[in-house]
């Protein structure tokens, strides 16, 4: 599946979206030294404010981190991630981004999972 094609489903702003591609790319792949490097091109876009840029980081981070680790007690080591589950979670992260009364950090925050969610599921139709 072309890039332009995975893309076109992320929440995420064309700014930065190459970028972030990148990174969930470099995820899949294991390849933990270039999605470190994304994420640092990603802090040099300005997309959002500060507050929802922040929060979007700071959750690929945490992503990040999290298969790094492999550590169980994690959301992402131990959900199922099955398209059925992964619909259901993709849903709730954008029916979370789309509320009223939400702190921009929260927004950026849950809009990364959310993107996450979506490369996942874009990735494995393509499979």
């Amino acid at each position: 599946m072309s890039t332009r094609k995975r893309k076109k489903g992320l929440m995420s702003t064309n700014k930065a979206r190459d970028d972030i591609v990148s990174f969930f790319e470099n995820l899949k792949d294991r390849r933990f030294a270039d999605a470190d490097k994304a994420i640092k091109s990603i802090r040099e876009k300005r997309f959002g404010d500060t507050e929802f840029q922040d929060g979007y980081t700071k959750a690929l981070e945490g992503i990040l981190v999290s298969i790094r680790t492999g550590d169980d007690r994690d959301f992402l080591n131990r959900a199922p991630f099955d398209a059925k589950n992964m619909n259901r979670y993709k849903k709730e992260f954008r029916d979370y981004v789309k509320g009223d009364v939400h702190a921009q950090f929260d927004v950026g925050y849950f809009m990364a999972w959310s993107d996450f969610v979506q490369y996942r599921l874009d990735t494995e139709k393509a499979s």
